[in-house]
């Protein structure tokens, strides 16, 4: 995961006039916590952000260089919450957390699928089941998203959490058991393997 700079400035005040004010200028309130941080209110670019969140997605690791009252300071730090408008769908306020890069954390990756399903190609339907998985590692080891391939799965056949390989300083938390993908059968599938036609009740059975 490649690191993201993201300069910021100190926020000097709260409040919904100030919030108005930063968006006028094309930025959002923000804020960055953490063990060396404090707590300090922030003032982000918001087109930055959006960059930052359509290239890496919401695990980018940063380098935030926090601006204001002649001074700089540099923490690094991923994104721990960005709240959006509930209807526009426009970033409103987004939260940084302040880490170590030399200490394990916990993040939500997406699970990609990837190859055609053989079971696909019987006639099967892949379903995408659990799509996110939880991971922990040191932040400069921790994936965008982890590919699973399906091409081996026949109809009737899953894959877990259990049979994904991690990427390497990576442990996966997320429950072994619980299903990334299956291929189910079909009306379809069930004829060609030789299933009896239902009898629909009222009729007889065709002669043979």
């Amino acid at each position: 995961m490649q690191v993201q700079t993201l300069v910021v400035e100190v926020r000097p005040d709260t409040g919904k006039q100030l919030a108005r004010r930063l968006r006028r200028q094309g930025k959002l309130p923000g804020v960055i916590y953490g063990k060396k941080a404090g707590n300090i209110p922030l003032a982000i670019p918001l087109k930055e952000l959006e960059r930052i969140l359509t290239r890496e997605g919401e695990n980018a690791l940063l380098k935030v260089i926090v601006t204001g009252n002649g001074k700089e300071k540099e923490f690094a730090a991923v994104i721990r919450e960005v709240q959006r408008h509930p209807i526009k769908g426009v970033i409103t306020h987004a939260d940084l957390y302040q880490i170590s890069l030399n200490e394990k954390i916990r993040a939500t990756v997406p699970v990609i699928l990837e190859g055609e399903a053989r079971g696909v190609e019987q006639g099967g339907i892949l379903q995408h089941g659990l799509r996110e998985v939880e991971v922990e590692g040191l932040p400069a080891d921790l994936p965008e998203g982890i590919t699973v391939d399906v091409s081996n799965l026949g109809v009737g056949e899953h894959l877990a959490v259990a049979d994904i390989k991690a990427p390497p300083g990576v442990k996966i938390l997320s429950e072994p058991e619980a299903v990334i993908a299956t291929v189910v059968t079909t009306r379809a599938v069930e004829v060609e393997e030789g299933a009896a036609t239902p009898v629909v009740e009222g009729e007889r059975p065709a002669a043979e």
